[in-house]
């Protein structure tokens, strides 16, 4: 067996080379080119419609029902059954491009009252800062209404709707810095009592104590320059408290004059459109 050649091994073709790799990277390039610039163009569109929803929802926090003017109907057929609602309602443009700057427009007029009012705020917490350790006065604010709580035995002696002289004084600087408020605003004074019945000459019932008080201090801040179309007095008597009538403590909460100062409504300046003639 020596001197036997071995057959020689045979070579292995050679694997044919695949020269179209590179498209599936071009491929992978072109859409992670096009996902780059989706994004790019979603996110710098504005979307008026989600614009117009915030504003609305903004509004109905404050005054409980949004402005007609960006409220959007839907549209179109309800189809077979037509006192059903369609399933997919259709949103309505408006053809004024007017429309589309109310809610920037209501949002600028809502950031001024919000600021006025917090400003406000300020001075009256300074000026009843005793009475408010005290727990005798209360102030608070929302987005456009001050409120501020009085017990009316700062106000007032007992059964009696006549101002004492230190609260006078002291309403008479809350007065003028009520002359300061911009034009729109409306200021409300409210009156109650406790549940004790009260039959005097002056004063037949709680009804009329209430009012009484409420009208005294509208009167005072007249003859301190508050123009009389932006007041209002309200009377409720007994039959708003915010403490039982039980107790003696509950009493002299119940016993109380609120200040409400109310920022204009910010739909009031949205221009309204014209109703198609018949």
């Amino acid at each position: 067996m020596a001197g036997m050649k071995l057959p020689a091994k045979k070579k292995k073709p050679e694997a044919h080379a695949n020269h179209e790799r590179w498209i599936i990277s071009y491929a992978d390039l072109l859409t992670l080119l096009l996902a780059t610039f989706v994004v790019l163009y979603a996110s710098s569109t504005r979307n008026k419609f989600k614009q117009e929803e915030i504003t609305k929802a903004f509004i109905e926090a404050f005054h409980g029902s949004p402005p007609a003017v960006i409220v959007s109907h839907p549209s179109g057929s309800r189809g077979v059954l037509q006192h059903q609602v369609s399933p997919i309602p259709k949103r309505v443009e408006s053809p004024s491009s007017a429309d589309a700057k109310i809610p920037q427009k209501m949002a600028r007029q809502l950031a001024r009252d919000i600021q006025t009012l917090q400003q406000l705020q300020l001075k009256l917490d300074a000026l009843f800062q005793p009475m408010i350790e005290k727990n005798q006065v209360a102030i608070s604010n929302a987005p456009l209404t001050l409120t501020i709580k009085l017990d009316a035995s700062v106000l007032f002696d007992s059964g009696d709707a006549t101002l004492k002289p230190e609260a006078v004084t002291l309403l008479s600087q809350v007065g003028a810095g009520l002359t300061k408020l911009p034009a729109g605003y409306r200021i409300t004074v409210q009156g109650y009592t406790d549940n004790k019945p009260i039959a005097t000459a002056q004063f037949p019932s709680n009804w009329s104590l209430s009012v009484e008080r409420a009208v005294a201090v509208v009167q005072l801040f007249v003859g301190n320059g508050v123009g009389g179309t932006i007041l209002a007095a309200e009377g409720f008597g007994e039959f708003s408290p915010i403490a039982s009538n039980d107790t003696a403590a509950g009493r002299a909460l119940n016993r109380r004059v609120v200040v409400v100062i109310h920022a204009p409504d910010p739909a009031s300046s949205a221009p309204v459109q014209d109703q198609p003639q018949g």
